[in-house]
Formats: C-alpha cells, structure tokens, sequence
C-alpha cells in the first residue's frame, strides 16, 4: 500500500472506529470518518461518498450490536448489519478498493465444546448473528477484494465500558455479579485495531478470526482486571444461571497459516492494555 491512501471510517464514532482511527499511521493515510450523518443503508447516500472521495480502503465499523434490539425489530438489524454492509460493498468494489468488513462470534452458537475456525459451519442462534452473518455474505458476494475480521469480548477503556465500570464499582464496594459460566476470549481494543491494521497491509483476503489466546468465564476475566487494577475481589459474584450459559472459542486458523500477526494470550492482553491506559495499581 502507497503512502496518502484514503481510508474511509464508516462508523467512526464507535468504540472499534475510534481505535482503528488511533492506531492508523496518519502521516501514512488520508483517513475519512462518518458516522451517522452518512446513513450506510442508502445506497445513493453511499455511492455518491465513495464517488466523492474515492477510497482505496472502506473500513465498515458501523452496525447494530444489540442482540435485544435486533430481536425487537429484526427488520432494522437486517437493514443495518446485512444491506449497510451490502451498500459499503457495492461501491468499494466501484472504485476498486478494498473492504475491511468488522463481524462477531455470534455467528455461532454457544454450546460448541471445541475452538472454532473459519471454515467451519456457522449456525447464528439469534437475529444479531443471523444479520451479521448475512452482511458477511453480502461482503463475499459483491466485493472480491474483502477482508472480514470475526472476533470475540472486545473491551475498551471508554468510561461506558465493561472494564472501567466493574472497577469503578470495586471501589464503591457495590456487589458486581457477574457470569461465571460464560466462556471465550477477551481481546482488547488495541489489540483487534492492530491486527485489523496488519492485516489490511498485508495483501491478504478472506475471513480471518481473530480473538486472544486462550478461553476464560466473564467472571474469570472480571476477577483478574481487579486484581491488576488493585481493587478488592471479595465484592465480585459469580452467577451460574444455567440458561444464560455459553462458550464459544475461536480458533485463529487463518492467521496461523499466514503468519501475519501474533495474538497475545487474553492475560497478557489484559495487563498490557490497562498498563497502557493507567488503568494497573
């Protein structure tokens, strides 16, 4: 990739579009950023952009992450994650560039005892992953020049965010319950901003999983954060509500064959990103 390539940012106001925005080398890029007042469900909206400012990279950061909203209407969460995802595609592949098409775990379901590659079978439980999946589709089929990264518990250090408020609620001594019986991978954002990074660099195409090494509960990840934060443990409570329960582990089959990046495992992750951001005793 030259040096002053655009990149456009759909969704750029998100926990993932914020990252990826960070970690972009913009003495290396012209970096374009919407978010909503550029409706990536319209199609005309869409194509006049990309014919407007030509990217050579369209980073699709935009969707509809709430599983409860997407089961309350399904219609919008098909319209958000399947035809924004469609549109993005079409006028990438117009201009001849490449998407980078962010998507979940939550294409399969959580009762799988064993890790998960790319190229297996997929079977959404819900409207979110069903949408999200069919945005994967739409991505394949109208851009040949994709990149579609799956991942797994991504964390931030936004206030809002899981981590920052579980600390937030050691220090108070506010009771913390939280799931112990629900398994995968915590990856931070840094982590998932440079392997997507790394891998839009690389010349490479396809599906890529990509989540840390390593499989833990929520509860498990919970307790290690407010050890490293310094913060008491004694408060935090772990749930075994038997129909909430799930693992889902992915395997990063594609990476290992390609060699072009190198997951930490997700306690490393962990110390590294709250070091990072001030976040460690």
């Amino acid at each position: 990739m030259g040096p002053q390539e655009v990149i456009w940012i759909a969704g750029a106001a998100g926990r993932m579009g914020q990252a990826i925005e960070h970690h972009l080398d913009h003495a290396r890029y012209i970096i374009m950023t919407t978010d909503a007042e550029l409706d990536i469900t319209d199609l005309e909206a869409v194509n006049n952009y990309v014919d407007t400012y030509r990217p050579d990279v369209v980073v699709n950061c935009a969707g509809l992450s709430s599983k409860e909203l997407a089961e309350q209407d399904p219609t919008r969460a098909y319209k958000v994650n399947a035809l924004g995802a469609r549109n993005l595609a079409i006028a990438s592949a117009a201009v001849g560039g490449l998407i980078v098409h962010l998507s979940t775990d939550d294409l399969y379901p959580g009762s799988i005892q064993h890790p998960v590659n790319e190229f297996d079978k997929t079977l959404p439980p819900h409207v979110y992953g069903k949408s999200k999946e069919a945005g994967e589709t739409l991505v394949r089929e109208l851009n040949p020049r994709h990149i579609i990264v799956r991942s797994s518990w991504v964390y931030t250090a936004l206030p809002t965010d899981y981590l920052v408020r579980i600390i937030e609620m050691s220090r108070k001594g506010e009771t913390i319950e939280v799931p112990a019986n629900q398994f995968a991978s915590p990856t931070s954002s840094n982590t998932y901003a440079n392997f997507v990074i790394s891998v839009m660099e690389s010349g490479e195409f396809g599906t890529f999983h990509a989540s840390t090494e390593g499989l833990c509960s929520r509860y498990e990840f919970a307790k290690r954060a407010l050890e490293l934060a310094g913060v008491p443990t004694t408060n935090l409570v772990g749930k075994q509500n038997p129909e909430d329960a799930y693992r889902i582990e992915l395997e990063n089959l594609m990476i290992k064959m390609t060699g072009i990046f190198e997951m930490p495992r997700w306690e490393d992750d962990l110390k590294a990103y709250m070091a990072d951001h001030g976040m460690t005793a």
